[in-house]
């Protein structure tokens, strides 16, 4: 259960940008100006009673009609998003796939962004060191990778946000 204004009603990518923001003490730039103060604090269900397990080894897809909260429950498991009621309980390391591009910061390079997208999947530094080399070859940016990803094209753009996530080997059990 999430109550509106707590948590941003756009894509996964405008809630990431929200949370880089106030991890690095900076303003939402996704803040709605004019937002109807009548919706504040009206609830509406988006989880309940989930009870999910995950053996090792196992591979889960989530499939479900528009708005029945596949993205939410991949952003809580992922840690991207708290709930509001309830407990995660994971061991291991969760990888999903949510939106290619998902966590990548326009201002930030291409290298910067495999970085972050790594420590919102709670790896350490040097295990993107060992992937980033491998990360790079595949997406075919290794001139680039050290420019901002705004003045990548839309290509080189999907080329990169589609080879981080895939590289990463997740653990979960």
């Amino acid at each position: 259960q999430y109550k509106l204004g707590q948590i941003g009603g756009g894509t996964l990518t405008h809630d990431l940008q929200s949370w880089w923001a106030r991890v690095r003490g900076k303003e939402d730039p996704n803040t709605v100006i004019g937002t109807d103060a009548r919706l504040f604090g009206k609830t509406f269900m988006a989880l309940n009673g989930v009870d999910l397990t995950v053996y090792k080894g196992e591979a889960l897809g989530i499939i479900g009609r528009n708005g029945a909260g596949k993205s939410t429950l991949l952003k809580i498991l992922s840690r991207i998003t708290a709930p509001t009621e309830g407990e995660i309980r994971l061991r291991g390391r969760v990888a999903s796939m949510l939106e290619v591009g998902t966590g990548f910061n326009n201002e930030m390079t291409g290298r910067e962004n495999i970085y972050m997208n790594g420590a919102i999947l709670g790896m350490t530094r040097a295990e993107v060191d060992s992937k980033i080399d491998q990360i790079i070859e595949f997406s075919e940016c290794g001139d680039f990778i050290d420019t901002p990803v705004k003045r990548y094209s839309s290509g080189m753009f999907v080329k990169l946000a589609f080879s981080v996530p895939p590289t990463w080997t997740a653990r979960s059990w």
